[in-house]
């Protein structure tokens, strides 16, 4: 009888960690494969910027803020949205400071 509590305790453990991972997994696809998210969170950060260009760094923060997300998937979604073509990087910024700035092209 004690076996059968601890087996099927562990069975609902096991399940409910299987549950979270799989839910890990499809939010972070689908923050991945949503594009227009992904535009209106950059057009937000450009717009309280109020500036023309804006590091990656504050980039990132307001990605992790607004989605959610770790920095590593801050940095893919800005991959993402370079591939969109929703960012390109301010070359002339990057001469001068040594530092990643992107340029909205939307």
């Amino acid at each position: 009888m004690l076996m059968n509590n601890a087996l099927i305790f562990f069975g609902v453990i096991l399940l409910l960690g299987l549950c979270l991972v799989f839910y890990k997994y499809s939010h972070r696809s689908s923050l991945y494969e949503n594009v227009d998210q992904l535009r209106n969170v950059i057009d937000m950060t450009f717009k309280e910027a109020e500036k023309p260009v804006v590091s990656q760094n504050r980039l990132i923060k307001e990605l992790k803020h607004h989605l959610g997300v770790n920095e590593k998937m801050a940095l893919r979604l800005i991959g993402k949205a370079r591939h969109e073509n929703l960012l390109e990087v301010d070359h002339e910024q990057l001469k001068e400071k040594d530092k990643v700035y992107f340029k909205k092209t939307f």
